[in-house]
Formats: structure tokens, C-alpha cells, sequence
């Protein structure tokens, strides 16, 4: 079943999806990736996809979906000399399992606030709704976010 017959099943009708933007993720004011951003004409509902500096580009857009009551957000994995980034589903009290690019596994807890607990220091790791940030710029770089 294609992306467009899941989204009839889902929803009632087919999704008609149009590009309103994206996302940029920044370390120290240096592009590190993009979330492209697409919406829905009927629904409003959100759609995303991931460009990252260093890999290679899909060979479609996928358009994956995420549950209803979720809302798509950026996960930002910062080092002193990286920024890791990805867009998912996210809401408050779920559980969100992350492998940084080290190779260390982490699990956080979203926040009422989209915060993730526990904290880390290094890497650190924050998340940012998409709905929020569209046409905007995420600083994820490490001396921005650890400077004062």
C-alpha cells in the first residue's frame, strides 16, 4: 500500500502535499543540515524530511507518517565537534531511544515542554517542535550552547 492510499485509509481522503519550508540546524552559525517541511492542503497535517551535511540524499521523498497525537519535531545531538540531527515524532511522556553518532545509546522522556530529561552533558541533546521553527534557524552548535 503506497504513502497515498495509507493516508486515505488514515484520514478519509488523500493528502495533498505541498512544500512550505524548512528547517535549517546550525553548528556556530554553519549549516549542518535541513528538515524540508511539507503540509497537507486538506488536513494541515505535517510531513518532513531529513538532509544531512555527509550523507548521501534519498532517492524519494518518503513522507513518513507519525501517530496522530504526536507532533514532528528536530532531535539535535551536539559534540564539541558535531551536530547530529534528525526529525521525529515526539510527545510529552514518550520515550525517545537515540544512538549518537559515538556509538552511546540514550534514552530521554519528552517533557511537557519538549524538554528531555535526563540532561546530557556531552553530547547534549535538545528537541525542537518543527511547527515552531519553520523558515528559522536551530543553533545546535556546542560553544553557542555552552557559552554565557
Amino acid at each position: 500500500m503506497g504513502a497515498a492510499s495509507e493516508a486515505l485509509a488514515e484520514t478519509g481522503h488523500e493528502h495533498e502535499i505541498v512544500f512550505i519550508g524548512m528547517v535549517n540546524v546550525n553548528r556556530d552559525n554553519y549549516l549542518q543540515g535541513v528538515v524540508d517541511v511539507w503540509r497537507c492542503r486538506g488536513c494541515k497535517k505535517l510531513f518532513c524530511d531529513d538532509k544531512r551535511y555527509g550523507e548521501p540524499l534519498k532517492a524519494s521523498v518518503g513522507f513518513e507518517t507519525i501517530p496522530d497525537d504526536e507532533e514532528w519535531a528536530v532531535l539535535t545531538c551536539t559534540t564539541h565537534k558535531d551536530v547530529y540531527m534528525n526529525s521525529l515524532g515526539a510527545k510529552p511522556g514518550k520515550r525517545i531511544t537515540h544512538a549518537c553518532r559515538g556509538g552511546e545509546a540514550q534514552e530521554f522522556v519528552v517533557g511537557q515542554d519538549y524538554s528531555l530529561s535526563p540532561k546530557t552533558a556531552n553530547p547534549i541533546h535538545r528537541l525542537f517542535l518543527v511547527k515552531d521553527n519553520v523558515n528559522k534557524n536551530i543553533e545546535a552548535g556546542f560553544y553557542r550552547l555552552t557559552m554565557k
